[in-house]
């Protein structure tokens, strides 16, 4: 049990980390790059909680992933044959 929970909370970090840049690659798809410098409070605001929606988007996305990759590992593994005496 506890190395299925240290692996989960490896895949959380992971996860967590990974989403950082992803987020900011979200907001780059909407047109938000470093280069907009002069902005009202409103704007970067706006700009925060977009990026914290990509952030948290990306993480599920991460964890959907894994979960697929899991069960199609899952399914595709050879059965055990049991042997009958």
């Amino acid at each position: 049990m506890g190395k299925v929970i240290a692996r989960e909370f490896i895949w959380l970090m992971v996860g967590l980390i990974a989403a950082i840049p992803l987020g900011i690659v979200f907001l780059w798809f909407f047109g938000f790059t470093s280069e907009i410098i002069n902005l009202s409070e409103i704007r970067k605001n706006y700009i925060f909680w977009l990026y914290l929606i990509g952030y948290f988007t990306s993480f599920v996305g991460i964890y959907i992933i894994r979960f697929v990759s899991m069960a199609l590992k899952s399914l595709t593994a050879p059965e055990e044959e049991l042997e009958e005496e």
